[in-house]
């Protein structure tokens, strides 16, 4: 099993590589996203929270 501290290289589907790109690309989105790696690190970092904020709204509601 990995160790948490080591990176880790993960395959990007192309079409979704080829989104991210034009998401950087744009003027407005090139200070909070300098890079692909960076744009994927935020992203997933969101998409986390988001998910564990949604599981624990939903212990408090039952």
């Amino acid at each position: 099993m990995n160790k948490p501290d080591k990176a880790s290289v993960v395959k990007i589907d192309p079409a979704l590589l080829k989104e991210v790109e034009e998401i950087i690309n744009k003027e407005e989105n090139r200070i909070r996203f300098a890079n692909k790696k960076q744009f994927i690190n935020i992203a997933v970092y969101d998409l986390l929270n988001k998910i564990k904020n949604e599981s624990k709204n939903a212990k408090k509601e039952k």
